[in-house]
């Protein structure tokens, strides 16, 4: 989700504008000097087509987009008051997302898209939403990365059995992990599933599992140790691991996750620290 940022600073090169008089760029002065501008929806229309152009090259994705500028020479610049995103059937880092969305929250925002990397002049929030399918979340559990996972997983299990595969369907908005697993000790001929099935809530930024059920079938194994398995298999944070990228002074948090329409639902905010 942080690559959209960066996507955003290369791709503001608004048109060449030439004015008289001193440059001001402060948040104060655009504040009280954003009047009326020929000029400026020109400005911001080459910046959304930029934008938009860009984010199709990365993601294959065409993304509706809204600009909202002070001026011209501030555009160019590249200093906006307003910006929103939003796609559907996107891939980030080669994982298929049906959605995602991301807002401005703060109404001065500048970044210098000159420099390389770009360099971000003033402290800026953005709230995102996106929603994950059983296709993205399986496509993540398959990165050789989880097998890190799967190993911690192992180690904490011993000897008791050894997960091998995990994978997630969503049916009638309840989300279910299906666990293939073994016994280390006497091995059965043919690995068996185990299932879970569990909502979600956020603690301290954490996404945790709750109202976990399985199936009787499975024994009498306890439900805090089911929870506790599942948190450690740990398929969402995974998730949006991957999904997320490096990018220096900033930090994402969880606000809200829900499951709507067989499709985790999460939402935001990111924070971009200003380089002094």
């Amino acid at each position: 989700m942080k690559k959209f940022l960066t996507l955003l600073a290369i791709t503001i090169i608004f048109v060449n504008t030439a004015c008289a008089g001193v440059d001001k760029y402060s948040k104060e002065y655009l504040e009280n000097h954003s009047g009326f501008s020929i000029t400026r929806p020109i400005a911001e229309s080459i910046a959304k087509r930029a934008i938009k152009k860009a984010l199709k090259k990365e993601t294959g994705a065409k993304f509706d987009v809204n600009l909202e500028g002070y001026s011209t020479l501030s555009l160019k610049k590249g200093i906006f008051k307003y910006l929103e995103i939003s796609g559907n059937d996107l891939r980030i880092n080669e994982l298929p997302v049906p959605y995602l969305s991301i807002k401005s929250l703060t109404d001065y925002n500048y970044i210098d898209y000159t420099k390389n990397p770009p360099l971000f002049i003033s402290d800026m929030t953005y709230g995102y939403e996106i929603k994950l399918s059983d296709e993205t979340i399986n496509a993540a559990l398959k990165e050789k990365d989880y097998q890190k996972v799967l190993h911690y997983v192992n180690k904490v299990a011993s000897p008791l059995f050894v997960a091998k595969d995990v994978r997630i369907k969503m049916a009638n908005n309840k989300f279910y992990i299906i666990m293939d697993y073994n016994f280390p000790i006497i091995k059965s001929s043919k690995d068996k599933s185990f299932v879970m099935s569990t909502d979600f809530e956020i603690i301290n930024n954490k996404i945790v599992s709750k109202n976990v059920h399985i199936d009787t079938s499975y024994g009498n194994l306890g439900l805090n140790k089911v929870a506790n398995l599942i948190n450690l298999l740990n398929p969402l944070d995974f998730t949006l691991q991957q999904l997320d990228d490096e990018l220096n002074d900033a930090r994402a948090n969880i606000e809200n996750i829900n499951i709507v329409d067989n499709m985790v639902k999460v939402n935001g905010k990111i924070f971009v620290k200003r380089k002094n």
